[in-house]
């Protein structure tokens, strides 16, 4: 968009607070009159929404409705006054790619944070909430880093947190999902436990269970995305990078994506005004959860959600270590008496895969405990080793089968796009060589138990031998 066309644009809207007009829009009106305008990655109709999405958030009761000019961009923004100057932000989208009208992508987040905002209005609030609507997301995340450079770092802190609404409302979604997208700096800052927590309660007590990062598969998905670096973003990526807590809501998944994303065919008429309204509840009910708390609780990035609650760094290392013990105790090689040393040199061969298997479980538990979880199956597997080979064999898959099922994750997600493993394989050093070498060991347990069982057996029966 040229300089001249964003000044008609900038003189022509009125930006300051004024009258509102009867009746706030529903999400889907707004999506259909925002994606009625066509491809809005320059040109006459990004021009066009300015005035559209003003007019909608004050229609929606929100004051300081306004226009910020960031050189070629233009960002849209209305606050709902609260009793304290810590700010909630909800957080959309209204640019597209050239050649799409960009419904779902993101007229709908827009859509929905103008109706959640004219329902958080009618009762009080103690912090204030802002809307932001940014423009440049499509030609990365431009709009929403230039907002949050002009904050400053005191603007920046009075930010609670940030819920940012993209691709929702599409006919035939999985369900409502929590993406942890990480940010695209070098220390990967992801969205904190309690920020995740907070959605999942809130989601629960309207009807609208959220998944976090993939519905069908959500703990592989949940790994992948902390090991590799997707080809595409979202504006909380840009608070992440700043140290804002902030996390996107869709009804895209890491693994399913709008069929219509980025393409033509991404018009008004495929969005569900229903699914919009209930999206439009959903975020209400979460901005009133995140406006009970009095500040930020301590971060934590070390988590995976799992059977619907966030277990914590602390949490996944009890129950490995739980699991752990259970394998100590049942590998025990009991006291040796008599025989020879060839004799006890053999036991020693025979019990030393398990001894291996069992501290390379620990040092990942402690060093690596959220990909440890991948070791876990194998871990309960071993507690009960089989004795046929094709039992044996059976188990080795069994116990293989996580550690295959990332890796055929990681190289699908998305279409195969993922650019590079910017975490690490298995997310760092310590899981990519503690995870491979514990399954190694877990192998070369399970293929010799019962060799050592039988040998066991039978220099007891000999006398030479207590287990």
């Amino acid at each position: 968009m040229t300089r001249a066309v964003l000044g008609l644009v900038l003189a022509t809207a009125p930006l300051s607070a004024e009258p509102a007009p009867p009746g706030p829009l529903s999400a889907h009106e707004v999506a259909t009159r925002l994606a009625a305008l066509g491809p809005r990655a320059e040109g006459e109709a990004k021009a066009r929404a300015v005035p559209l999405l003003l007019d909608a958030l004050r229609r929606g009761g929100l004051s300081r409705v306004r226009a910020v000019r960031h050189g070629d961009l233009i960002n849209l923004e209305g606050v709902l006054p609260g009793a304290t100057p810590e700010e909630i932000v909800l957080s959309a989208h209204y640019d597209t790619v050239e050649w799409s009208p960009g419904a779902s992508d993101d007229a709908s987040g827009c859509g929905v944070a103008v109706a959640a905002a004219a329902d958080l209005r009618r009762t009080p609030l103690r912090h204030t909430v802002r809307i932001v609507l940014f423009d440049g997301e499509e030609h990365g995340l431009q709009g929403s880093r230039a907002w949050l450079a002009d904050l400053g770092a005191a603007g920046r802190d009075r930010i609670l947190a940030d819920l940012n609404l993209e691709m929702m409302g599409w006919s035939g979604s999985a369900g409502p999902v929590i993406l942890s997208l990480p940010s695209r700096t070098l220390d990967r800052r992801l969205p904190p436990g309690w920020l995740v927590h907070a959605v999942l309660r809130s989601g629960e007590a309207v009807g609208w269970p959220f998944a976090v990062a993939d519905n069908r598969f959500p703990l592989l998905a949940q790994l992948v995305s902390r090991s590799a670096r997707m080809p595409y973003g979202s504006d909380s990526q840009s608070f992440l990078g700043q140290g804002v807590p902030s996390l996107t809501l869709s009804d895209s998944s890491l693994l399913v994506e709008d069929p219509a994303y980025h393409r033509s065919t991404d018009t008004a008429a495929r969005l569900d005004a229903r699914r919009l309204d209930r999206w439009a509840q959903a975020v209400t009910a979460a901005v009133r959860r995140l406006d009970s708390l009095a500040g930020r609780p301590r971060p934590e990035d070390q988590y995976l959600v799992l059977f619907g609650r966030v277990w914590h760094r602390r949490d996944l290392m009890w129950a490995g270590f739980l699991l752990w013990v259970l394998l100590v105790f049942r590998g025990r090689p009991g006291r040796w008496r008599g025989g020879s040393a060839a004799e006890h040199g053999r036991q020693m061969r025979g019990y030393l895969p398990g001894f291996l298997f069992r501290l390379l479980l620990l040092l990942a538990i402690f060093l690596a405990p959220v990909f440890s979880v991948l070791l876990l199956p194998a871990a309960a597997l071993a507690l009960v080793p089989p004795r046929p080979d094709w039992a044996r064999i059976l188990w080795i898959v069994a116990g293989l089968l996580p550690v295959a099922a990332f890796l055929v994750s990681s190289g699908l997600a998305i279409g195969g796009r993922i650019v590079s493993l910017q975490g690490g394989f298995l997310g760092g050093p310590a899981a990519a060589l503690l995870i491979p070498a514990a399954l190694l060991t877990y192998g070369w347990t399970i293929a010799l138990g019962p060799l050592r069982e039988r040998r066991l057996t039978g220099v007891h029966a000999s006398g030479k031998i207590e287990t």
